[in-house]
């Protein structure tokens, strides 16, 4: 009898410790889901860095999906907002097509309010504020392109003082030197005219070091930060080794529009116009692949194709370019836009309508 009460009662018991079992592990989890990623660590660590490379090269959507799966699995940490939105707005600049931003900003709003949910719990590190920080100043970078200034300030002010609380929080985060190396190098370059002033600072000097050091030892940034140094050495003055690292970033990459673009420009200011005319031909073919083209980048091809034969007294083709840019068909928002390219296209067809006339 006492053998079946035995029985009989580990059976009744054995819900009610299961439950418990249960209750342990989920909350557990839960606690683990609720704690800041590390996203240094494996399987993280690869899951970001290839989701990196597919934007590198172009292929949005694919990055997309896999940094929406981060989200999936880790829906009250910010990694995968800020990574979704970054690879959106990405996305963005290489159609010159905005017509994905409210999803931009929402995924970055998101990214700061769990960033700030983690920090409020007293469960953050400095990679928590690291992505709080850089998804304020991928707003900056928006707003700016949207020609929302004041805001653009207000955020880059929020983003730079939560990278610099990330670095007190972790002095080895290196990642977060590229987003303070470029405020502090572009804060000075464009207010240069200010820089007399006492209580003005020349950090020019002082942001290119720490991009430097943040392709050096940072764990996410070497090629965004390469790409990044390449444009402010350009803005310095500094073509050649602006020159050098696009080319670097292109050869490794060479599907890459985003390095393409760093390469010409650095060509062009390099006045290397034979580089310059073939990457502008290669990425006129690229642009034009786009999924609803709306022809911005493939006008900004033509003209600068145009100018360059127009350069090289080559009549016929910079006529032929140029004719080119002002026939595409451009909706009323994009040609407002475009503005300053059209008249450009058309000073380039006059002259070399002026100079064939000539030669007859």
């Amino acid at each position: 009898m006492k053998t079946k009460i035995k029985i009989f009662s580990g059976v009744r018991n054995f819900p009610t410790t299961g439950l418990f079992i249960i209750f342990i592990a989920i909350f557990l989890s839960s606690k683990k889901a609720s704690c800041a990623l590390n996203p240094v660590q494996e399987p993280l660590r690869g899951k970001i860095n290839r989701g990196i490379e597919l934007t590198i090269n172009n292929r949005f959507d694919e990055a997309v999906d896999l940094y929406r799966k981060l989200i999936e699995k880790y829906p009250r940490q910010p990694i995968g907002y800020f990574y979704t939105a970054a690879t959106l707005q990405a996305k963005m600049l290489d159609a010159e097509d905005y017509s994905e931003q409210a999803e931009f900003y929402r995924l970055s709003d998101l990214a700061i309010h769990y960033a700030e949910e983690l920090q409020r719990r007293g469960d953050a590190t400095g990679w928590t504020v690291f992505y709080e920080g850089s998804a304020y100043l991928y707003r900056s970078f928006m707003d700016s392109k949207k020609g929302k200034w004041f805001a653009a300030y207000k955020d880059a002010k929020r983003g730079v003082g939560r990278l610099e609380k990330a670095v007190a929080l972790d002095s080895s985060l290196y990642d977060a030197y590229l987003g303070l190396g470029s405020f502090k190098y572009w804060k000075s370059a464009k207010a240069d005219f200010l820089l007399w002033l006492p209580f003005i600072s020349d950090e020019r000097k002082t942001g290119i070091e720490m991009i430097r050091q943040s392709i050096a030892k940072g764990i996410f940034t070497y090629w965004i930060a390469r790409d990044q140094l390449s444009w402010v050495l350009m803005d310095a003055g500094n073509y050649r080794e602006a020159m050098q690292i696009a080319r670097e970033n292109s050869e490794a990459y060479p599907v890459s529009r985003f390095f393409k673009w760093t390469l010409v420009e650095a060509a062009y200011r390099n006045h290397d116009l034979e580089v310059c005319y073939q990457l502008y031909q290669n990425l006129l073919q690229g642009v034009r692949t786009i999924p609803d083209n709306n022809h911005l980048n493939e006008l900004e091809c033509l003209v600068r194709l145009a100018e360059i034969d127009l350069e090289r007294q080559q009549w016929q083709q910079a006529h032929r370019y140029s004719d080119q840019a002002l026939r595409l068909r451009l909706a009323k928002e994009i040609r407002k836009r475009a503005k300053g390219k059209l008249k450009r296209a058309m000073k380039v067809r006059g002259q070399a309508e002026k100079a064939l006339r000539q030669q007859r």
